[in-house]
């Protein structure tokens, strides 16, 4: 082969950051006209494609080892590349086509999945870290010229919320720089209320690395913790069908008019019923509609809505219950691992973060090809390595802060 596996894995995760940050500049702030769409999405695409040579070319399985979560892996990406297929052979015109492979929201949406390959990989831990850090210093600098833009900032800087989990592994200048970058995303981006949302998430779980390592957390104590948590979305769904909607309960009733300035609005219920509806009458809940599912919505006025912002729901059209179960298992078994397996505490604020990702699930997290997801998928394939879990809490560190190839030696 030409090239590394490392170089090809590298060149995809860039590829995908640039692509991150031309689709969100372009969609809030001032459009750069030579990045057009159709560069943008190439540039999509050959992230992909990329991933999909490691994926099926390289031995990256040895570093998976636990072969029950492994297999479930694989079903998932199959199940993804069998919606593609049926939806493209549900396309029937030139436009279809391009509609479908220019949106960030179907036929990409899912393949972020492929990125656990670079999170599972401990030699790619330090450049996966580097590339992030070298993003956030130079867009959050970057974003400062554009705040007038209504919630441009925040988009653009999305990996804050894991950015925020690496503040104990840096140095004071770094943590110092990652607090200001996060109060400013804060000041001028109240009204989006699920970024927002993140970044209190995120500081919350640093709270909680620092209770953890100094208190000594009990193992069995914090995952039953956890898993509790992770009931309250099937305690709300249980809800739903006896006819009790859980955001009307928090937010009050939805009786007035819908407006992003108004943080106490129920924009989900509405969501919930609808898609359910549009499921039930195409009886497409088991196996989903395909990446280029859409759902008759009344409140918007259309028999096929391509974006529903639900990550939830998402899933659930495009790849159904068995698509669900197959991707939200492959992350309850990362947070098992993280929270049971691990020595350091770093990997243990990891598996909290995928569990206040499975619940932010029902509310938001849009499932598209963004470094939302991608980040997600990364830090899963951390959870599910043996090395990363084995490490102390110096180790861990001194791996965030030198290469592999230096840092593998000190840690041994």
């Amino acid at each position: 082969m030409m090239f590394s596996k490392k170089q090809i894995a590298y060149a995809a995760f860039i590829l995908a950051v640039v692509f991150h940050f031309l689709f969100y500049f372009n969609a809030y702030g001032t459009a750069i006209d030579v990045f057009s769409n159709n560069v943008k999405y190439i540039l999509a695409f050959a992230s992909i494609l990329l991933m999909a040579i490691v994926y099926l070319t390289t031995y990256w399985r040895f570093d998976f080892k636990e072969k029950a979560s492994l297999t479930v892996f694989d079903l998932l990406v199959l199940c993804i590349l069998v919606n593609m297929v049926r939806s493209l052979l549900q396309i029937d015109s030139a436009e279809g086509f391009k509609s479908f492979f220019r949106s960030s929201y179907m036929a990409l949406s899912l393949f972020p999945v492929l990125f656990l390959l670079i999170g599972v990989n401990p030699r790619y831990f330090y450049s996966t870290n580097k590339v992030l850090t070298v993003y956030m210093v130079v867009v959050g600098l970057f974003s400062l010229f554009f705040l007038g833009y209504f919630e441009l900032q925040i988009f653009l800087l999305m990996p804050i919320f894991y950015i925020i989990l690496t503040v104990p592994l840096r140095t004071p200048l770094g943590r110092f720089y990652i607090i200001l970058i996060s109060a400013s995303v804060l000041i001028v981006s109240m009204t989006n209320r699920a970024g927002i949302l993140r970044i209190l998430i995120s500081y919350s779980i640093l709270a909680a690395y620092y209770i953890i390592a100094y208190l000594k957390i009990n193992k069995k104590l914090m995952i039953t913790l956890v898993f509790l948590i992770l009931m309250l979305p099937l305690a709300a769904l249980f809800l739903a069908a006896r006819g009790q909607s859980i955001f009307q309960m928090t937010l009050g009733e939805n009786d007035r008019p819908y407006s992003q300035m108004d943080p106490y609005a129920d924009t989900r219920t509405f969501l919930y019923q609808e898609v359910f509806q549009d499921l039930k009458v195409s009886k497409s809940f088991v196996f989903g509609k395909g990446l280029n599912a859409g759902y008759h919505s009344e409140s918007f006025e259309t028999f096929n809505r391509m974006v529903v912002e639900v990550g939830f729901l998402q899933i659930l059209l495009k790849i159904g219950i068995v698509g669900f179960i197959l991707y939200v298992t492959v992350i309850v078994a990362a947070i098992v691992k993280s929270l049971k397996k691990s020595r350091n505490t770093f990997m243990k604020s990891l598996g909290l973060l995928l569990a206040s990702y499975i619940i932010m699930l029902f509310l938001e997290n849009v499932v598209a090809y963004n470094l939302l997801n991608v980040i997600i998928w990364i830090v899963i394939g951390m959870c599910h390595s043996e090395e990363l879990l084995v490490m102390n809490d110096n180790e861990i560190k001194t791996f965030f802060r030198l290469p592999y190839h230096l840092s593998h030696g000190l840690t041994r």
